[in-house]
């Protein structure tokens, strides 16, 4: 296939592929065939590649690796709720174990967050919640056994004091 070259501000040509070196062919030596819309550098023509110098040649893609699927720059999905208020609350005045492992799950959603670990950051928020959950279930469940054992006790207490008796 023969190519145009256009050296010097002129048109010169047209020359075989293999005589284009020794024309002053160059990465940006601006080259036409028949074929081509309009002229391009010599590094834009990949029939060309062989025929320029290694520090001409246009640099091969060499993909990274990888570390994983990561959000694109800049776009990045809204943190997940912390619960740090349900939990701090559950733990006041409903069950402390229960609410000191929420409050330790709620602590983890930002810092995770801010780490780039969008998906353990939505793990921790959802286990903050869980435990928030069970520990006010704990606690409703608790109160309602105080609340029974008490009314037993006043039942007791009330019956034996009709019966005389000293308890």
């Amino acid at each position: 296939m023969k190519y145009y070259m256009h050296i010097g501000g002129q048109q010169v040509g047209p020359y075989e592929e293999n005589e284009l070196p020794s024309h002053g062919l160059t990465a940006s030596t601006m080259v036409w065939r028949e074929g081509m819309p309009d002229w391009v550098a010599a590094s834009q023509v990949p029939e060309l590649s062989h025929l320029l110098p290694p520090s001409q040649q246009p640099p091969s893609y060499q993909p990274q690796p990888s570390y994983g699927p990561q959000q694109p720059y800049g776009v990045q999905p809204p943190m997940p709720d912390t619960y740090m208020v349900w939990a701090v609350l559950v733990t006041v005045f409903c069950c402390l174990p229960f609410g000191i492992v929420s409050i330790v799950k709620a602590s983890q959603v930002s810092s995770l967050y801010s780490q780039g670990r969008y998906q353990e950051a939505v793990a921790a928020s959802e286990a903050a919640k869980k435990w928030a959950i069970w520990s006010a279930v704990a606690g409703v469940v608790i109160s309602i056994i105080v609340i029974v054992l008490q009314i037993v006790g006043i039942g007791l207490l009330g019956t034996a004091a009709l019966a005389g008796s000293d308890f």
